[in-house]
């Protein structure tokens, strides 16, 4: 049976944003890319988004339903702009999920998140912006059917301005109710341009 709407919208249910007022620069150059995309602008600039550093560990679900998956992710959601000298460029960076699972109980699933730790890398050597407990514990349940199915949801973003940088994510953590089977989370880092230009690049699998 294929999806059907969603309850709660996902981007304004689960996504924060936090906006950095100065130029990112030395964030992305030292991570360990496991994903990235690209694409040329309007302009003619590459425009490029990045997963690094992912690292995402199954839990035992605290509270020891069999429909539960539990999760920490740490990782690295980062993205470079071939600006030429003078040249300025602003954007959103987010960070998210698909979910993928085989079968439902009930057609309903529910996400829920919170992170401890999350931070805007802003240059090599220079100063950093430590954002933490912005999420509180937020829960959306998505009206899915009975699968099999794919879901997306934003948990993390922020706009963002200069040549490149990271917003790397610290133990965070993440559950979903309600799935039948072997699950599978991927994350994605999405960089949308404030003219518009998109680009989507994919972390590694994580299976449970």
């Amino acid at each position: 049976m294929r999806n059907t709407k969603t309850v709660l919208s996902r981007t304004a249910a689960v996504a924060i944003a936090a906006t950095i007022g100065v130029v990112l620069s030395g964030g992305a150059s030292g991570a360990a890319v496991d994903g990235n995309n690209s694409i040329v602008d309007q302009q003619g600039r590459t425009v490029e988004a990045l997963s690094a550093d992912t690292r995402i560990d199954f839990v035992p679900p605290l509270d020891g339903n069999p429909l539960t998956r539990e999760w920490f992710h740490s990782g690295k959601a980062c993205f470079t702009v071939a600006l030429p000298a003078g040249d300025r460029w602003s954007g959103h960076l987010t960070m998210g999920y698909q979910v993928g699972y085989p079968a439902t109980l009930s057609g309903k699933i529910s996400f829920q998140y919170q992170t401890p730790g999350l931070e805007l890398e802003i240059g090599g050597d220079g100063p950093k912006v430590d954002i933490y407990n912005l999420i509180p514990t937020l829960g959306v349940q998505l009206d899915v059917g009975f699968g099999p199915g794919i879901q997306s949801v934003d948990v993390a973003g922020g706009d963002v301005s200069g040549a490149e940088g990271c917003i790397m994510m610290s133990g965070f953590h993440g559950t979903v109710t309600g799935v039948l089977g072997t699950t599978t989370i991927r994350p994605f880092v999405r960089l949308v341009s404030s003219a518009g230009d998109t680009v989507v690049a994919y972390g590694p699998l994580a299976r449970i």
